[in-house]
């Protein structure tokens, strides 16, 4: 709002806009005091400056009859240098005494370089963040492979057990065999002397029936 009323007042009387700048040293901390150059066009020496931060004014001054700039020396930690933007506007008598108002600056911008402390403190918690990433993934990597190996365990020592069981029942099968032809060895010694039956070589008895033959076994088994 006091930036309108100033254009108003300024009127068709108006001059040409001054130009501002920060000249350094500049700040490096909100307690740094800031320098703010204000220069009018050739032609407008002496001239009345002011100085603005959103609106309102900061400070008042004058520049040496021949001189066509001023430097605004702003002290640090101030209210003016937490606020917004600067810009400034000069003033000349012009004919008939009359004063004339120029037109507004550009604004200019006061930024402060992050302390060495937070850009340190920042580059250790990315650091540290990307440590801790590259631990998540290796020891997902490193799970993954003991689960793998572990399946590859588990296949092996059930192809064991199988095996195993292979083993198991062609012994018993084996067992049972020889147990049928000890017993019928041993009722052929029992029979009665007086016997009819011709001397001779004792066979087998052999069975036309479709009994099924004795399965034929193995110890290896592809897994």
């Amino acid at each position: 709002m006091p930036w309108i009323v100033l254009l108003f007042a300024a009127g068709s009387l108006a001059i040409p806009a001054p130009s501002i700048m920060l000249v350094p040293p500049h700040p490096s901390s909100k307690e740094d005091p800031i320098h703010i150059s204000c220069m009018a066009p050739r032609g407008f020496p002496g001239a009345n400056f002011t100085l603005y931060q959103d609106g309102e004014v900061v400070e008042l001054l004058k520049a040496p009859k021949d001189q066509l700039r001023v430097i605004f020396n702003l002290s640090g930690g101030s209210r003016e240098v937490r606020g917004g933007p600067f810009c400034c506007q000069y003033s000349v008598l012009g004919e008939n005494r009359q004063p004339q108002l120029s037109n507004l600056s550009e604004p200019v911008h006061v930024s402060f370089p992050v302390p060495t402390w937070i850009l340190a403190l920042s580059l250790s918690l990315a650091g540290a963040a990307l440590l801790l990433a590259g631990l998540v993934i290796i020891a997902l990597i490193i799970r993954k492979v003991k689960v793998k190996n572990l399946n590859k365990r588990r296949e092996r020592e059930s192809c064991w057990v199988n095996i195993a069981t292979t083993d198991m029942s062609f012994d018993n099968s084996l067992f049972t065999i020889m147990k049928m032809t000890s017993e019928e060895d041993a009722a052929n010694l029992d029979a009665p002397s007086g016997s009819t039956e011709t001397p001779g070589p004792r066979k087998r008895p052999t069975s036309t029936s479709s009994s099924p033959e004795p399965p034929e076994f193995s110890t290896f088994r592809a897994c």
